[in-house]
């Protein structure tokens, strides 16, 4: 039986030097609006974060996949 779709099948782990936050998301503009933001606080400097990285759900294999590393770009 295939797994349930989450209510939220964006999630954001903001990686910092001490710990990885993870913030789930609705859909994909809305995680990446935040992604944005928070690159913004990376450029002014009052955000800790190293890495970013997007995933989504995947209901076919019951699992979080990775999307996208958005930052640091490559």
């Amino acid at each position: 039986m295939p797994a349930k779709k989450p209510s939220r099948p964006w999630r954001l782990l903001h990686m910092t030097p001490g710990s990885v936050v993870e913030t789930k998301h609705r859909s994909q503009p809305e995680t990446y609006r935040e992604v944005a933001a928070e690159k913004e606080r990376i450029a002014s400097g009052t955000s800790r974060v190293l890495r970013i990285r997007v995933e989504k759900w995947s209901v076919e294999y019951a699992r979080w996949e990775h999307f996208e590393t958005p930052y640091p770009e490559a």
